[in-house]
């Protein structure tokens, strides 16, 4: 079972840190208070905004609360120009951008280097690998400029009017300093379910002789790890003769003792549903923060950590509400959470041995986003 209990935390953001870099440098002033005034808005150039993606893509725009906030002063989409989102439009115009600027391979990093650390995209960071976690602003990167901007209106009182036009950097320097107006978010602390002790110390020996094979090899960048692989379930790649399908069943193959002792373990939570159906598992070593969303999750997931990492820490956080973050206990044990909510490997001792198992599906029939976190009372 899981227990849940809640309480008031200053460790999990340091207070004494909270804010800390938070604000990012601007070259307008702070956003004024909330008011329907175009002179509470902060000041940018045309070229700032960038020409509207939905105008040039069908000649006309019709935002759900206007004004957009981007240009509209082109006759005709000339096939050449890039919309107000550049490499990032899904609408057809991101290799506009790519094409004309990014030849090589160290053009193309060197663009998205400039994108994210940009003052004007908002982003802080090149990727959740290199943000600290402890910091507020880092916990609510993930979110989208328009899950910024609703929160906002929906919990911080702000008039939805004044704030479209306003790009992410201001948005997100508003609600952090709302944020340290109201204080420290609550924590609420979770407990997994207890894992069998013998089958953790034969996963654990197991993911000791796979940290052995695999070595230092990380092969997802965007999160910190020292070790991190994904192996795929037969039920995913099944009989496909593709290249990807062949290399995915080598892998699993090179791994079937630990995905063994993996499946054993899940089905001890009792959710013989999701024991069946996961697609894949994530293995590492030494993760370390990274807050993210997993966008591709079809469903909640299970998370299960084993190490000499001391009680009560590496956890893994998820905002369970916007002032409230959870804090799931998964040392020995198996915790179930969203991960399309962010959320992040809580601080634990430096120089300890952590390995994690993370239990996700990516082709399972698709769950609407809920709960954060899942827990039952004792």
């Amino acid at each position: 079972v899981f227990v849940e209990r809640v309480f008031v935390s200053f460790s999990l953001s340091h207070n004494n840190k909270l804010f800390e870099s938070a604000i990012m440098a601007s070259s307008s002033s702070t956003p004024a208070a909330a008011v329907v005034d175009d002179a509470s808005a902060p000041s940018q150039t045309d070229e700032d905004v960038g020409i509207c993606c939905f105008f040039l893509k069908y000649g006309v725009c019709e935002p759900p609360r206007p004004p957009c906030r981007f240009r509209h002063d082109v006759a005709a989409d000339d096939g050449v120009t890039p919309c107000c989102f550049g490499a990032t439009c899904r609408l057809g115009h991101k290799r506009r951008v790519l094409s004309a600027n990014c030849k090589t391979i160290k053009d193309t990093k060197e663009y998205w280097n400039k994108y994210n650390n940009s003052d004007g995209d908002g982003l802080v960071g090149t990727s959740p690998a290199v943000r600290d976690a402890t910091l507020l602003r880092s916990q609510l990167e993930p979110w989208s400029t328009a899950v910024l901007r609703s929160r906002l209106v929906e919990h911080f009182g702000e008039d939805h009017r004044v704030l479209d036009p306003w790009s992410r950097a201001d948005l997100m320097n508003r609600l952090l300093e709302h944020y340290q107006a109201a204080g420290t978010r609550k924590v609420i602390r979770v407990e997994g379910v207890p894992v069998d002790d013998d089958l953790l110390a034969e996963i654990r020996q197991e993911l000791n002789l796979w940290r052995a094979r695999h070595g230092a090899v990380n092969t997802r960048p965007s999160i910190s790890a020292t070790s991190y692989m994904i192996l795929r379930s037969p039920k995913e790649f099944g009989t496909k003769s593709s290249n990807k399908a062949q290399q995915a069943a080598k892998k699993l193959a090179q791994n079937q003792r630990l995905w063994d002792l993996a499946e054993k373990a899940i089905q001890q939570v009792g959710d013989s549903t999701f024991a069946e159906n996961f697609s894949a598992l994530a293995i590492t070593y030494g993760f370390q923060g990274s807050p993210h969303i997993d966008k591709q999750n079809t469903g909640p997931f299970y998370g299960l950590s084993v190490g000499d990492f001391p009680d009560g820490q590496g956890g893994v956080c998820v905002e369970a509400e916007y002032d409230t973050v959870a804090h799931i206990n998964t040392k020995n044990r198996l915790g179930k959470v969203d991960g399309r909510y962010p959320h992040w490997v809580a601080e634990y001792q430096e120089g300890c041995e952590r390995y994690s198992l993370i239990y996700y599906s990516t082709w399972h029939s698709y769950q609407q986003p809920g709960k954060a976190y899942f827990s039952m009372p004792m």
